[in-house]
């Protein structure tokens, strides 16, 4: 079977999550190559609940979908649980994603 290839930026639907209710999707935020190689995925969850937006939150948008990431639900999961391809998040939003993982996890600019 030939091994998918998953980059960073990547949304893809996801199995559950204890935080969450139900399956949700999720943006790939670990870096490519060891996207490549380990059985493991570092994602942040994706909602489209909308009515609040805290500081670590990003918004987003794919196929008109509005949601925002969930940049404190930090979560690495199987390969074997990632759902079907959704679409590419623009660099713009990679980059507003990165900031607030900055501020959430307070790692040093």
């Amino acid at each position: 079977m030939a091994q998918q290839l998953i980059r960073r930026g990547e949304e893809k639907e996801k199995g559950i999550i204890h935080e969450l209710q139900g399956p949700h999707p999720g943006v790939i935020i670990s870096n490519n190559q060891q996207n490549l190689y380990s059985p493991l995925i570092t994602i942040i969850p994706l909602t489209s609940q909308l009515d609040k937006i805290y500081p670590f939150e990003v918004l987003t948008e794919i196929n008109n979908q509005k949601g925002k990431a969930l940049t404190d639900q930090i979560t690495t999961i199987d390969k074997k649980r990632l759902g079907d391809y959704l679409g590419q998040l623009d660099k713009s939003i990679m980059k507003k994603i990165q900031a607030s993982l900055h501020l959430t996890l307070a790692l040093e600019e």
